[in-house]
């Protein structure tokens, strides 16, 4: 079947899906079925997601939406035909005549002018029960010529949307554990231990004042609560403006700006993050009794940008002295009455206006010293 070997044989495309679904349509057009709607989704290994919807219509267009854990529980989801597919292991299919209402989207299928859907719980060889849907707009809905050929593509889809659920998988766990640039980087073969690349950035380095008091008087589970919601305020305006980050170390986040082009931009974005962090955690400290304070350190300078470890186990990372510099710099926040250190050369770079002087200060472990400023708004 001409069908099969092209699900088999078409290359993947690495989008999350897109570029497959584009082409399924086409080609199944193509092969005469009457295919107006298709979905299917991406299983994925993500903390915070399901899997990844994705949709398509026959004007070409194809939406993504990334489906929480959650949504197993959503009335929806639960009295819908995917649901019943994936249960129950059979195809299920609703005529959009009016006389099938068990499910929430026939009247939704049926007001955008769809006669027929059909679900297909699709099994992969790990166990997992996946699905793909077909809606059509022809009069009296799919012929059975249609549903016997589309029946006899269910187990290559199987395979097909296995492998790109795979392949989506793998990304968003390098995604989240490495951090985008990274797992790009990793995932393009960049894994090698000890090789990297020298680049020039704007590194961040953040600590949160009085970790270890808080962690002493929390009970386990709310400190980890604490600490999400926490790294999520600070990574997400890092991430926000551009940059990435490299590790929570404890209570602490290792961050770069890579300067590219425009090194005054990846500088003024790492600031901008700062600024930003800042606000979070004051729109967070508003249901505490106990606020949550962080320094942060910024400086620039050359990093190693690659791996480093053990043979069995790896940390894609940056390592420098000014990654050292950096640390230390934060570490002067509490002594100098701030909340944001800069380093002379940061501040140069980034062409801030305005900065307090706050001297050459001594690091530890650092022969020279670093002149330390910052801006009068992050005076304590």
């Amino acid at each position: 079947m001409e069908l099969a070997r092209w699900l088999m044989d078409h290359p993947h495309v690495d989008d999350d899906g897109t570029a497959f679904m584009h082409a399924l349509h086409a080609k199944l057009r193509a092969a005469g079925l009457p295919i107006w709607r298709i979905s299917y989704a991406l299983t994925t290994k993500h903390p915070e997601l399901l899997w990844r919807t994705v949709q398509s219509a026959s004007d070409g267009d194809v939406v993504v939406r990334d489906q929480p854990h959650a949504r197993l529980a959503d009335d929806f989801y639960r009295k819908s035909a995917v649901a019943l597919a994936r249960e129950s292991g059979a195809t299920v299919r609703v005529r959009l005549d009016g006389s099938d209402a068990r499910f929430p989207i026939a009247a939704d299928l049926r007001a955008l002018g769809g006669t027929d859907y059909l679900v297909e719980p699709l099994a992969y060889a790990n166990g997992e029960i996946g699905y793909v849907s077909f809606a059509t707009q022809q009069d009296g809905g799919f012929l059975e010529a249609d549903l016997a050929e589309l029946a006899a593509l269910r187990p290559f889809l199987a395979r097909r949307i296995e492998l790109e659920s795979a392949y989506h998988a793998t990304r968003a766990l390098l995604d989240v554990y490495l951090g985008r640039n990274a797992a790009r980087r990793v995932f393009a073969g960049a894994f090698q231990r000890g090789r990297g690349e020298r680049i020039d950035a704007a590194i961040w380095f953040s600590d949160m004042r009085d970790f270890t008091v808080l962690s002493d008087t929390t009970p386990p589970e709310e400190l980890v609560e604490l600490l999400d919601r926490y790294f999520d305020a600070v990574a997400s305006a890092v991430a926000e403006r551009g940059g990435e980050v490299l590790k929570f170390i404890g209570d602490a986040v290792l961050a770069i700006f890579p300067l590219g082009d425009d090194p005054a931009r990846a500088c003024n974005d790492a600031l901008a993050a700062a600024e930003a962090a800042f606000t979070a955690l004051a729109a967070l400290n508003r249901d505490r009794a106990t606020p949550i304070a962080i320094g942060v350190g910024l400086h620039r300078g050359e990093v190693l940008y690659g791996n480093v470890g053990a043979r069995d186990r790896l940390d894609f990372t940056v390592i420098s002295a000014a990654v050292n510099e950096a640390s230390r710099l934060e570490s002067l926040c509490k002594k100098l009455g701030t909340s944001l250190a800069m380093s002379e050369a940061f501040a140069r770079t980034a062409g801030v206006a305005d900065t307090v002087d706050l001297g050459a200060q001594e690091l530890k472990g650092v022969k020279a010293p670093l002149r330390v400023l910052t801006l009068a708004r992050y005076r304590t």
